[in-house]
């Protein structure tokens, strides 16, 4: 139905406001932010509905709808997810009350093979331990992104220029793990975009970039299989813009602040990642 909206198009993003029949017959959309606009487009839908036949306009009794996929449907119970908090920041260090009021929230999936391996094998006190590529990528490409004010894109592997997670255990009680994590990442895009036709392949040439340092703490109960705490933070200096990322009056360069802590188990933190359908993991049930 969306393919034939305001885009009429297929792939791309969906965004807007639909107005549609119980039976999924498209009769107006737009996606603006102009009120006169979205009235005018209300007024339209509602014209069309007052056409339809009765039996049109009324949800069938014995409806039962169900979504035909959600990304939801890969939700790793038995893993770990986490919360990303990222605001605007005008100085660096962070002065309390010096730093803008957009932030945006997103959500990190890890199942449970993958949380484990931000630990050794066998971990002792004093080990040192490099995080596997496939978890930092994860991080760099589609977490520690530009998206404070709007939607932005993800960076491919290319694109990731240093790529840093060093795991400290600095203390091991029983099944208790404590780990410090400390890092640091360069992502650069520039030109072509390098991650093929999907809903985020955009129509420009791509300049803009992001580096980050990294410092947190968590613990991890090797009994339970779980982390049981997570606290790790990020300033990254950004440059550039992406067409949706609200930067046209910014200046090109610029810091954000992350925040990544556990999510709680509740229907809001169960919220799929941005970029999951192009997260790099064989585990996410697609369409």
């Amino acid at each position: 139905m969306a393919n034939k909206g305001h885009y009429r198009k297929i792939g791309g993003t969906r965004q807007g406001i639909y107005i549609c029949s119980p039976r999924g017959e498209l009769l107006s959309s737009i996606n603006s932010l102009k009120a006169d606009d979205v009235y005018e487009m209300i007024k339209s839908g509602l014209d069309k509905w007052n056409t339809l036949p009765l039996s049109d306009q009324r949800i069938q009794r014995d409806l039962n709808p169900i979504a035909v996929h959600r990304w939801e449907k890969s939700y790793p119970d038995q893993g770990m997810v986490l919360k990303s908090s990222n605001i605007d920041l005008f100085t660096d260090p962070p002065i309390r009350y010096e730093r803008s009021d957009r932030s945006n929230i997103d959500h990190v999936w890890f199942s449970k093979a993958e949380a484990r391996l931000w630990l050794p094998e066998d971990p002792q006190e004093g080990d040192l331990y490099e995080l596997p590529n496939s978890l930092k990528e994860r991080l760099f490409r589609f977490h520690l992104v530009d998206n404070a004010r709007g939607q932005t894109l993800p960076f491919a592997p290319q694109e990731i220029k240093e790529s840093h997670l060093q795991i400290e255990v600095i203390d091991r009680l029983q099944n208790s793990v404590r780990i410090k994590i400390t890092g640091n990442s360069k992502a650069v895009a520039k030109g072509k975009w390098l991650l093929g036709q999907n809903d985020w392949t955009p129509n420009y040439d791509l300049n803009h970039g992001m580096q980050t340092t990294l410092l947190g703490e968590a613990t991890y109960d090797i009994g339970i299989e779980k982390f049981t705490d997570f606290e790790m933070v990020a300033i990254g200096k950004r440059n550039g813009k992406t067409e949706n990322n609200g930067r046209n009056n910014s200046p090109d360069s610029s810091y954000i602040g992350f925040l990544f802590t556990m999510a709680q188990d509740k229907p809001l933190d169960r919220i799929a990642p941005a970029f999951v359908d192009i997260y790099n993991t064989d585990w996410i049930i697609q369409p």
